[in-house]
This record gives structure tokens, sequence and C-alpha cells, in this order.
């Protein structure tokens, strides 16, 4: 933000600061909480976690909405509120998001993109193709 002329700067620390702040707050109660040990959680920390979430999705919203502005262009899109639209709101393939995560966890299991170029020398195929099989991520982000 500091690269950005003074008043969209100051737009975009402010809402980085309330990001942060929300993120801090969400740290903070959600302290203690693993996903793999069954923890009873008490329904004001679950309620109080989700307020923290959307003070951050909005502040995120606010960064992204200053940043579009002063560069001009409509790259980052806003995340929508949590409901039952949410996924056809943001307007991202759920199908994509996971093809891209399946191929990366298996690159990053043939030791990344320069291992995974020395196994595919190794094999004999008929034709040439990214070895570690990642799109294009303008594929991906532009969709």
């Amino acid at each position: 933000s500091l690269s950005m002329p003074p008043d969209f700067a100051d737009e975009m620390r402010d809402s980085q600061f309330k990001f942060e702040k929300a993120a801090a707050g969400l740290s903070k109660i959600t302290t203690g909480v693993r996903r793999d040990l069954p923890v009873e959680i008490s329904p004001t920390a679950q309620k109080d976690a989700l307020n923290k979430w959307e003070e951050g999705r909005v502040a995120l919203n606010e960064f992204f909405l200053a940043l579009n502005s002063a560069t001009g262009l409509n790259e980052l899109k806003p995340v929508p509120a949590a409901g039952p639209n949410q996924n056809k709101e943001y307007g991202r393939s759920q199908g994509k998001y996971f093809d891209l995560m399946k191929k990366t966890k298996l690159c990053q299991n043939r030791g990344g993109p320069a291992l995974s170029q020395a196994w595919g020398q190794l094999m004999v195929s008929g034709y040439l193709q990214d070895s570690c099989g990642i799109p294009d991520l303008d594929s991906y982000f532009y969709q």
C-alpha cells in the first residue's frame, strides 16, 4: 500500500489493520481448538469466531476494492458473504480448484518440478508433457 497514491494508501492500510485485528481475534478465539481432537466447542465461541471471520471478510473486500480503484483494474473479486449462493457468487470453479490442488500435491510428492522433470525423463513416453501436470495458472485465476 505504500507504493500507491496517498489517498488509496491510507484506505488500504486501514483495511489491512482491520483485517489483521480480525485475524488476531479469530486466532485468540480458536486457540486450543484442533481439527483432529474431539473438543467441545461452546456455542458462544463458535458465534464469536464466525463474527470475526465476517469482520475479516469485510476488511479484505475493502482492501480489494481500494486496490482495484487505485490500479484502475477489476482483477480482485470480493469474497461474498456466507450463504447458500456463496460459491456461485464468487465465480470460481470448485472443480478447477480441486484439480489444481490434486496436481500440485502430486507434483510435491514427486519431489517438486525439478525432480519430477528427472523422473519424467526416465520414463519413456511418446509425447512431451509437463511432468508435474500443473495447468497454466492464468487459466485458473482468470475464470
